[in-house]
């Protein structure tokens, strides 16, 4: 009986080490990478005839928001913005008014009515200006890295 024991005694003891050495020597799982978190997104107000933010600066792949909260409509248009003319007494729009279609053709919003927004993500590097299509005095530009 003596000898019963030690045999079964030995045996948990075996089997223990082994378990012991088998999970030490197992390669531990290497840690998985994250994915490449997207960058954040970013608003920009339209109010009192302006962009809120005049110069910014992203990452490739950022979405920018552009809301009016202007009583009038405005839009978001790349480019260089075509001349602006002194207000005429009337109130009248200058003669030719500029296209809402003008720019360089990258982004261009149409209009943004009212409390409307309009996104756009940018997936291309360089260097943006932008206007108003309504209001050209309205610049700002946005770099993307």
């Amino acid at each position: 009986m003596r000898l019963a024991i030690r045999v079964v005694g030995m045996g948990l003891i075996t089997a223990v080490a082994l378990v012991g050495c088998a999970s030490a020597a197992a390669p531990s799982p290497s840690p998985k990478a994250s994915p490449t978190a997207s960058p954040n997104p970013v608003a920009i107000s339209i109010k009192g005839f302006a962009f809120t933010t005049k110069a910014l600066e992203i990452v490739k792949g950022t979405t920018v928001t552009w809301t009016n909260e202007a009583p009038v409509p405005h839009t978001v248009t790349t480019g260089v913005a075509p001349p602006t003319f002194p207000p005429l007494p009337s109130g009248a729009s200058p003669t030719p008014t500029p296209s809402l279609s003008s720019g360089d053709g990258k982004v261009n919003s149409g209009r943004i009515e009212s409390t409307r927004t309009f996104s756009f993500t940018f997936n291309e590097a360089g260097t943006f200006s932008y206007f108003c299509g309504v209001h050209p005095r309205m610049v700002a530009t946005i770099t993307v890295k």
